[in-house]
């Protein structure tokens, strides 16, 4: 059961892994490259390494994914049909039908990708309150600049060069600074 649910978190965090080329970024007028990716490592894993296994939705997936391990033992397959007596399709038939759609019950009310939305919410505001408390502010991506940046491979210095341009130049910043929300 555990590899189901696996499977289901893998489709989930492929999705994610194709998502486009950010709208946003963050920067700091006047700051070096090395403070800016200094800034950039440390406020990533505060939000990485953010413990979330106390949350609602973490300890909601724990549980999801012990009812699933709990309903193995509920399928017992080729049964004889009644008293005995009769061909075992029948009996196997509705058991498999049952805990098919036990499985989905359970799988359906958790709802898992809401669950990670709300995780990765938790992990990006860690990350976000981080920079923010360092001095760096949001600022919105251009057309342009997103057309440039999908042709940068991700984690090469490249575009950590690109970004960083941008998020250093005062100009940028006053011209596309997004405005926080309240929260």
């Amino acid at each position: 059961m555990r590899h189901l649910l696996a499977m289901s978190l893998l489709i989930v965090a492929s999705s994610a892994a194709a998502a486009p080329a950010p709208q946003e970024s963050w920067g700091k007028a006047g700051v070096s490259f090395e403070q800016y990716r200094q800034d950039a490592v440390e406020c990533g894993r505060e939000g990485y390494y953010l413990d979330i296994s106390q949350t609602a939705d973490a300890k909601q997936l724990v549980r999801a994914s012990r009812r699933l391990d709990n309903l193995n033992g509920t399928f017992s397959g080729n049964t004889p049909g009644v008293n005995g007596i009769g061909p075992p399709s029948t009996d196997a038939v509705d058991q498999m039908a049952r805990f098919a759609t036990n499985q989905q019950h359970i799988i359906e009310s958790t709802r898992p990708e809401q669950r990670f939305r709300n995780i990765k919410h938790t992990l990006q505001s860690t990350t976000d309150t981080c920079l923010v408390g360092r001095g760096y502010s949001k600022f919105a991506l251009t057309d342009e600049q997103r057309h440039r940046l999908r042709r940068l491979k991700v984690g090469s210095a490249e575009r950590h060069a690109f970004l960083f341009k941008l998020g250093s130049d005062p100009a940028v910043l006053a011209t596309q600074m997004v405005q926080p929300t309240a929260q």
